[in-house]
């Protein structure tokens, strides 16, 4: 069983790159925007005032420096605004502007089109017993 979970993860691994890869070619070529910056503003989208940074960086799996380095560069394109947060000068929190929520918007767009064209199989954890096998004789993950 753990063979087929390992095959499985793999598999998932693999399929997910290759995803992430074609979506960050076409988010680059429609938006001029990466990936790592999409995740971000997927964290701050739902919130409806500022988003403390510390906060942000614990949503999303980019690290605190990264984060850091991102927002500085969203802010200067004009997608976040930031401010020191008011109870400590220290940090600082931050928001989408109306052109990031707009950008925002036809980023996902663009990313649910690449997600309904890819044609992905379906990976299941753990794997599913092909009929008539037992556990040690299970169908491999991707079904």
């Amino acid at each position: 069983m753990s063979d087929d979970l390992v095959t499985g993860w793999l598999a998932m691994l693999r399929l997910c790159n290759r995803l992430t890869q074609a979506i960050e070619r076409e988010l680059a070529r429609e938006h001029r925007l990466c990936v790592s910056a999409y995740e971000l503003m997927s964290a701050l989208a739902p919130a409806a005032d500022w988003t403390r940074l510390g906060d942000l960086t614990e949503r999303v799996s980019r690290s605190q420096p990264q984060v850091s380095r991102l927002v500085a560069q969203m802010e200067a394109a004009g997608v976040v605004q930031r401010t020191a947060t008011p109870d400590d000068g220290r940090g600082s929190q931050v928001r989408l502007t109306e052109a990031g929520r707009e950008l925002y918007a036809a980023a996902t767009a663009t990313i649910g089109r690449i997600l309904r064209d890819s044609a992905v199989p379906a990976v299941h954890f753990p794997p599913r017993a092909a009929a008539g096998r037992d556990d040690a004789e299970a169908a491999p993950a991707i079904g």
